[in-house]
């Protein structure tokens, strides 16, 4: 069974709120099988529906080998769900190999929405190695491991092959496709209890698994095989159910609306704050650990309790520079998914600036031509700055990374923020920004055309997919109170 915490992924944190990723398990038609991989044959199968707060969001189905070698691996997950009052259905897939010890060996990911998008890795040594395919090109990463990983499935066998038993508790390294994130996840072996599922009372081994901050609750049966998994925080659920149930239709009415649930009232509420200077706010119910709180203009103030301060940067205060900046040269370089060594972006980016190599004035026109140039639409995806300037469409996710790629590209050191931003006063929301190297790291924001970002924005991480995954451990927790403002 495909664990809740591999599910999440923050390559979804649509502008307001935060996708869950489900894999569902299942042999898959022969134009889906990844190239090179064949199909895995016989296996265990297992049927689940997906559910937060009690609503049905999707289903799950999962098909696992077993050989000599180890365990194959097919999944794939379909939700349904409503994105800024339009309704997305989302389906990834999954094919994952792993060896005797049932660490990872290889995987290929796939996620539709739309369209297609495909990531394959492989375990080299302590290396991972992931490539992206974008636009029939290839674009490699690599990820060094402190020892290899295990993979979501081969927790039950985990728990198996180490005989776990009640009181006993683990470590172990873990590594999440979906976010490409490398970490430990620690299992902790409880007793036996009673849980209700559907009305009926079942008797399960509780097992709490806990990765990046997330923590789930599995209850299995004798045989290991899941009664329930549980995210208490995120109010998320994965039921066993028959086939016939878990592919009942979703109809767009009775869609699960993300923004809603995900985000983060205020009361009071404060002033719009496009027209604030400095904002102080508590943070509730969360810890500060993996999180980044602090920057030039974003001053953690306190831990217990958690109080954060933000100033709106003075352009006229910054220091002139022109282009290229040789400072943070780190972030000048490309990645699996910000290319901005790549022609067609590098022309892009030449284009929006034209002649101007003053940095804040660069820095302007990217931030306005990135916003004119895309479509406002929400999308789930694995955000790709070549495949963006493509489809010329997206979501804060696809407006920060091509705003990234671009910016990179001439010679500005730019990196990507992930947190919640402030709307009109009344409620915080999922979203991701960017900040350039202008002397200080100036917070931008291409979606709404901010430069610099208004103090609305709490940045909680910063850095690509793996490190934004961090976010989703304040999912479903986070308060937020207004402690001080200036106009």
């Amino acid at each position: 069974m495909r664990k809740i915490f591999g599910y999440l992924i923050a390559a979804a944190i649509i502008a307001i709120t935060i996708i869950l990723i489900l894999q569902i398990r299942k042999p898959v038609n022969a134009e889906l099988v990844p190239v090179g991989m064949e199909s895995i044959g016989d296996g265990r199968e297992e049927w689940a529906g997906i559910f937060i707060q009690g609503e049905r969001i999707g289903y799950s189905f999962t098909k696992i080998s077993r050989a000599d070698t180890g365990l194959t691996v097919e999944n794939i997950t379909r939700m349904t769900i409503v994105m800024m009052n339009q309704t997305r259905t989302l389906t990834t897939h999954i094919f994952a190999r792993t060896d005797a010890d049932y660490t990872l060996k290889d995987y290929s990911l796939e996620l539709r929405n739309g369209g297609l998008q495909r990531v394959e890795g492989k375990v080299i040594g302590k290396k991972l190695k992931f490539t992206s395919h974008v636009q029939g090109k290839q674009y490699t990463q690599t990820i060094e491991l402190k020892e290899k990983p295990y993979f979501p499935d081969a927790i039950e066998e985990v728990i198996k092959s180490k005989n776990l038993k009640t009181g006993d508790e683990i470590t172990i390294p873990y590594f999440d496709p979906t976010t490409q994130s490398s970490s430990t996840a620690r299992i902790k072996m409880l007793s036996e209890e009673e849980v209700t599922v559907f009305g009926k009372t079942q008797t399960g081994t509780r097992v709490e698994l806990t990765f990046m901050g997330i923590s789930s609750i599995l209850w299995l049966d004798k045989e290991f095989k899941l009664i329930k998994e549980s995210s208490p925080a995120m109010g998320l659920e994965i039921i066993p159910l028959s086939k016939e149930q878990a592919l009942a239709e979703i109809t767009p009415d009775k869609a699960f609306d993300l923004i809603t649930f995900f985000s983060v009232k205020l009361d009071p509420p404060t002033p719009d704050p496009t027209s604030l200077t400095y904002l102080k706010i508590q943070m509730n119910d969360i810890t500060t650990e993996g999180l980044d709180l602090t920057d030039d203009f974003q001053e953690l103030i306190s831990r217990q309790p958690i109080v954060v301060a933000s100033t709106l940067p003075r352009l006229s205060a910054l220091p002139e520079l022109t282009l290229p900046i040789e400072h943070n040269r780190a972030f000048l370089a490309p990645s699996a998914y910000i290319q901005c060594a790549d022609p067609m972006i590098i022309e892009k980016a030449k284009e929006m600036i034209a002649d101007e190599n003053n940095a804040v004035e660069a820095t302007a026109k990217l931030v306005s031509g990135v916003y004119r140039f895309l479509e406002k639409n929400p999308t789930a995806s694995l955000p790709s700055a070549l495949e963006v300037l493509q489809t010329r469409k997206g979501d804060c996710n696809e407006h920060a990374i091509l705003f990234t790629a671009l910016a990179r590209a001439v010679g500005l050191p730019t990196k990507i923020y992930v947190g919640l931003v402030n709307l009109n006063g009344y409620a915080y929301y999922y979203h991701a920004w960017c900040a350039v190297w202008l002397g200080k790291w100036v917070p931008v924001d291409p979606t709404f055309n901010q430069f610099p970002a208004d103090v609305g924005h709490l940045k909680l991480k910063e850095g690509e997919i793996a490190e934004q995954a961090m976010v989703l451990k304040v999912v479903g927790k986070l308060k937020i109170q207004t402690l001080e403002y200036t106009e």
